[in-house]
């Protein structure tokens, strides 16, 4: 599922059939005293890029890598996000906090289900009624869910699942998955600290005609990502204007349509 513009755009939630989602603002991400902060927001975002592959080779040491090795390839497709999850208590404590930020209900974790609630349950021992569930998140649609809180949080959206029959042999199967993985890993190397959200904050702010340190805390992360591209569109094009009223357009390669593409649907 993937959210068109003018949903990630508009600040309303998104209603979907098991809830609403919540579009944070960076003055919701930065609030110290309902206990965020944009480390604990990279750690969500941490926990959405989070795979069975990553958490074995990554997060649990050798003995996770040795383990994870030792598979085959049938084994490893096995796995499930959602089955480590349930296994990994701290980790289910995680992403229990992650649900609970992101959506508008109250979810808790009952009988192996994520289980949003249309009021707010403080003790797991309380019985719940079926007239208080509005939703249920399962490992049907536990990837799901992920991938539409990456969308708001402007992550980069889950790997295309690829069919087997897209692939003429197993060889062909073999070099895309060699493939995607030195591409992971090649792009898991790159950290750019200009891309952190308090400097794209602090660039939005100095550099946008009407967005300041003010206001721009109303923003939601999508609305202040979409500004910083407009605002580095709307900066090439304003070169380029220039150099072409100075020295004119011989080889016509100035895009004077620039500054209102729509480069989100594109994507």
């Amino acid at each position: 599922m993937k959210l068109d513009y003018g949903t990630q755009l508009s600040p309303y939630p998104i209603r979907l059939s098991i809830g609403t989602l919540i579009k944070p603002r960076l003055k919701d991400i930065a609030d110290s005293t309902k206990g965020m902060s944009f480390e604990k927001f990279y750690y969500f975002e941490y926990l959405l890029k989070m795979n069975p592959e990553y958490f074995y080779q990554e997060t649990k040491g050798d003995e996770g890598k040795k383990y994870w090795n030792s598979l085959s390839e049938q084994e490893q497709s096995k796995i499930t996000l959602y089955s480590i999850v349930l296994k990994e208590e701290s980790l289910l404590k995680s992403f229990l906090e992650l649900f609970n930020f992101f959506f508008m209900e109250s979810v808790v974790f009952k009988e192996g289900y994520f289980v949003l609630l249309n009021k707010s349950i403080n003790d797991d021992s309380d019985i719940i009624s079926e007239h208080e569930i509005c939703g249920v998140i399962s490992e049907e649609t536990f990837s799901q869910i992920l991938n539409v809180i990456q969308q708001i949080c402007c992550i980069d959206e889950a790997e295309e699942v690829v069919e087997e029959s897209k692939f003429k042999n197993k060889t062909a199967k073999k070099l895309f998955e060699k493939m995607r993985k030195a591409a992971k890993k090649e792009k898991s190397a790159k950290h750019n600290n200009n891309f952190v959200l308090p400097n794209i904050i602090s660039a939005v702010s100095n550099m946008h005609p009407s967005i300041n340190f003010i206001n721009v805390w109303e923003l939601t992360v999508f609305e202040l990502i979409d500004s910083f591209n407009r605002l580095q569109a709307n900066l090439i094009y304003d070169i380029d204007a220039r150099r072409v009223s100075v020295w004119g357009d011989e080889k016509k390669t100035f895009d004077a349509a620039l500054w209102y593409k729509n480069e989100y649907d594109k994507r």
